[in-house]
């Protein structure tokens, strides 16, 4: 059985780096409120990083300029310097203090919560340092469940499901594929994430029909920009929960997936 594969009634929430919306991306805080609004079992997508002194963190970007008030190489850091910096005030004084988390925190708080991160392997060319470091950490602390593994590089994703093969992968695409399912096959995935700009054209229909689940992404500002030209993205959705095509949803604001979620479920 596909561990990712859902119902119209069990599709799974997301937050794009958490509650992004609402919180500063990539932050625990982020990933609080995207408890908040999505409940148990809520997914957090969230990117892998690596500080110069071989620590697993949470960060989308290659340096901590846009997020942070530092400037550099997240890889030419060391934990100790990018844990002081402050990762919240960009985006609201009341986030100010955030950090970069460590992904072992991360993880804890999921443990707490019943949250699950999707993580995004933006590292392509060292898997023999972290793939090890990643095995190591789910075995201590036992968390293999609060996991999927996504990437655009589907080499890569082949590769940690030999490493790591109780973590789920998700095949991430940004152009309409000529068989997404035999794809999905040869790298050995659970779910791929379609575009939402490609989502009606059916590929969705032929990984659920070869075992595989579909997941889609909502990003912040694109529904509300097409309905002032009368295009209603959020009932083109909730018409697709209602199909049972979709078994992730994730959004920058997941307080707007659970409003879908819900009007699919009650009209």
């Amino acid at each position: 059985m596909n561990p990712l594969r859902m119902t119209p009634e069990t599709i799974r929430l997301g937050g794009h780096r958490g509650h992004s919306a609402g919180a500063p991306e990539n932050t625990l805080a982020a990933f609080r409120k995207a408890f908040e609004f999505g409940g148990q079992h809520v997914t957090c997508e969230t990117d892998l990083g690596i500080t110069r002194d071989g620590e697993l963190v949470l960060i989308h970007d290659k340096t901590v300029d846009r997020t942070t008030n530092g400037h550099g190489l997240v890889q030419n850091m060391t934990y100790s310097e990018l844990s002081k910096l402050d990762a919240g005030s960009w985006f609201g004084d009341q986030f100010s203090g955030e950090r970069v988390p460590l992904l072992k925190e991360a993880l804890q708080l999921a443990r707490e919560l019943g949250i699950i991160y999707q993580l995004e392997l933006k590292i392509y060319d060292a898997n023999d340092v972290f793939f090890p470091k990643l095995r190591a950490l789910i075995d201590e602390l036992g968390c293999a469940d609060l996991l999927q593994f996504s990437s655009f590089d589907y080499v890569q994703l082949k590769a940690v499901k030999q490493a790591i093969p109780d973590v789920p992968t998700v095949g991430l695409m940004h152009s309409r594929l000529i068989d997404p399912a035999a794809l999905a096959r040869q790298a050995n995935l659970d779910a791929m994430n379609i575009e939402i700009y490609h989502f009606a054209s059916g590929e969705a229909r032929q990984l659920h029909e070869e075992g595989f689940a579909a997941f889609c992404y909502l990003p912040a500002g694109y529904h509300e920009k097409l309905l002032k030209y009368g295009v209603d993205i959020e009932a083109q959705v909730v018409q697709w929960v209602r199909e049972g095509q979709l078994d992730q949803l994730l959004g920058d604001d997941v307080a707007q997936v659970a409003k879908i979620r819900d009007r699919a479920h009650h009209g």
